[in-house]
């Protein structure tokens, strides 16, 4: 589409770009003599504490963020799909003080709020007065999540109590515990992996995921819509379920 892409990383921007007293993000390019003017900025990396080594990538992720450019997370964004807001919107009232407000759009009924959390699992924060023992008590049915994105975060089952036992305490209100959810018996599916010869029968677990975007004017959707979709298989013995490092496949779906 001819669109013009400008790739830097967060130490490069701390050095390139600037955004002026009316908000507009320009970056310095190589090999040119003006600052170009950024409208998008998409984020590959900014994910994970790794990618915020010192106080330099703070600084620049909140230049970017007061700046009229549209983000792909903004900050809020991100923390939104959090674990912890997962968590926390299960509490009591929290889904209700978003969804029964006349000021933030349409009305839920008590029913249909009702008919949402029947989709729901258990969740609490291991920060909890009883977070800990609970955890403990019920590891077999259990996953411990960090707020991390990726994969291969998380901590299953049996390995639970030992994990706890070395959780520092300043660290658990990092964690979450979610009540793992069980697939039904007897859905089998031919998996078939990279680097694999031949397709495996197993018993799997689908996973769908909705795309969607939004855009966001003085704290109000602008405009929203659903983008397409994904279909995410896996057996259902392994706990793990991303596609890039090999625990699941692509998959599509038959509207019967």
């Amino acid at each position: 589409h001819g669109i013009h892409v400008v790739r830097q990383t967060f130490d490069e921007l701390h050095n390139n770009a600037s955004v002026s007293s009316d908000g507009v993000l320009t970056v310095q390019v190589l090999g040119q003599l003006q600052h170009v003017e950024i409208s998008v900025v998409y984020y590959r990396a900014g994910y994970a504490p790794t990618d915020y080594p010192t106080r330099q990538q703070y600084d620049v992720r909140f230049q970017i963020e007061r700046s009229k450019a549209i983000k792909c997370p903004s900050i809020p964004m991100q923390l939104a799909g959090a674990k912890k807001v997962q968590q926390v919107l299960t509490n009591d009232g929290v889904l209700e003080s978003f969804l029964q407000d006349p000021s933030k759009g349409k009305v839920f009924s008590n029913e249909e709020i009702a008919e949402l959390r029947e989709s729901w699992v258990g969740m609490w924060g291991l920060d909890e007065p009883d977070g800990i023992t609970r955890a403990r008590d019920n590891h077999s049915q259990l996953v411990l999540k960090p707020q991390r994105e990726g994969g291969g975060n998380n901590i299953y089952k049996s390995n639970i109590p030992s994990f706890l036992d070395t959780l520092p305490d300043r660290e658990r209100e990092a964690w979450i515990a979610m009540e793992l959810i069980n697939p039904p018996d007897g859905s089998k599916n031919w998996l078939l992996k990279a680097g694999e010869d031949q397709a495996t029968l197993k018993d799997v677990v689908s996973e769908l995921g909705i795309f969607g975007w939004a855009v966001f004017g003085d704290g109000f959707p602008v405009q929203e819509d659903a983008a397409g979709w994904l279909v995410r298989t896996k057996g259902k013995d392994s706990d793990e379920g991303g596609v890039a490092v090999g625990f699941s496949v692509l998959d599509s779906i038959v509207l019967v």
